[in-house]
């Protein structure tokens, strides 16, 4: 369901941090041939008002997760993923405690799923998070391993411990098998990999970057978000600097795919330098980031965000307004639903009436559930 991966923006950020002169051997990342134009006006998606647009006016603030101070419990360091069962139960990636918490819809905390740390089942470096079978079952993408456990009332038993043969944090599951996407140079067949519970490779598909170089191809693949519709088995993806949407099927065909008019892409600079190459994220003002990629059941939410440089902060970044986009998973035709309610706070999920939301609050991360008054 949920995919909030924002591990990417920050290595593009510290990439953003030393700048370098252009030269005549300097290509522009993306290309013109790896940014998709639709031919059908219904699959172009702007800011548009439409009677669809949400009110927040109307939404009001049940619940809270994360404290500036208190228990480890209640702090969220970095937050970098998070899903909901839609039987009540909240979960998240907390990336700076090497943790993946539970919590209940009214904010009360339920348990940690584990422990950090290098023995079976625990954490090291936790970024990847999919809630399986109506919250049975989730599945953790840890650095090198991925996670399966099962919950039982309010306690998660490892149930398997997996090393997928082509390894990537961006991860959805359903229907008995998960998905992730990564680059390997050797594998040709796709760049979003199916897998079974067990970790068993099935099959690869999907269109990777279109260029010749190996590093620039890995680097553009890794930014990616992927969501998985259970109801009618598509897998949507994203990616940063290429403002389009795909959806795909459990074996891998393009059902439909989606571009955004007012994307603004944010671009790789690839240069050559006294005989050394150097490639550079440049994230200028007004860029575009997609920070979000979900589905409830019938549709897929996607969320993406411009930004500007902020040199009072840690990571000098911030977001001036961000835009949401509903998608019918089975059609792939989809409306402008509007802003969210701050410009620094992103949607993570849709319940219902139950909408969630992450904000840097004050300077610490929160999770913030809504409900129509």
């Amino acid at each position: 369901m949920m995919r909030y991966v924002r591990c990417n923006l920050i290595l593009s950020v510290v990439l953003l941090l030393f700048s370098l002169g252009t030269s005549a051997q300097s290509v522009i990342h993306p290309t013109k041939e790896n940014i998709p134009v639709s031919s059908d006006p219904r699959f172009e998606l702007g800011h548009s008002d439409n009677e669809k647009m949400w009110n927040w006016d109307m939404m009001d603030v049940i619940a809270t997760v994360g404290v500036n101070e208190g228990h480890a419990y209640e702090m969220i360091g970095l937050l970098m993923n998070f899903d909901i069962d839609q039987n009540g139960t909240m979960y998240y990636v907390d990336l700076m405690y090497s943790q993946v918490r539970a919590y209940g819809y009214d904010g009360e905390f339920i348990a940690d799923v584990s422990t950090s740390g290098g023995g079976p089942g625990e954490f090291r470096q936790p970024l990847g998070l999919s809630v399986i079978e109506d919250g049975r079952k989730i599945i953790v993408g840890d650095i090198e391993v991925d996670h399966v456990f099962r919950r039982e009332e309010d306690i998660f038993n490892l149930i398997s411990t997996n090393r997928p043969a082509y390894k990537g944090h961006a991860l959805c599951a359903m229907n008995g098998y998960y998905y992730n996407q990564s680059y390997v140079e050797e594998q040709h067949d796709g760049v979003i990999h199916k897998y079974t519970l067990d970790g068993n490779w099935e099959n690869s598909f999907g269109k990777p970057y279109n260029y010749k170089k190996p590093f620039i191809v890995s680097m553009i693949m890794l930014d990616a978000m992927l969501a998985c519709n259970v109801k009618h088995g598509v897998i949507a993806q994203v990616t940063n600097h290429i403002p389009v949407m795909t959806g795909y099927s459990e074996d891998g065909e393009v059902l439909w795919q989606v571009t955004f008019s007012d994307y603004r892409s944010g671009t790789v600079l690839e240069s050559v330098e006294n005989g050394r190459m150097y490639h550079t994220v440049l994230l200028e003002d007004g860029t575009s980031v997609f920070q979000s990629l979900f589905s409830d059941g019938n549709y897929f939410y996607v969320t993406y965000g411009f930004v500007e440089k902020d040199s009072g902060n840690m990571l000098p970044l911030k977001f001036t307004e961000n835009h949401i986009f509903r998608i019918d998973a089975r059609t792939g035709l989809g409306h402008y639903l509007g802003t969210g309610p701050e410009p620094s706070e992103h949607l993570l999920a849709v319940d219902g009436e139950y909408r969630f939301t992450t904000t840097q609050n004050e300077g610490f991360p929160q999770i913030r559930v809504y409900k129509p008054r």
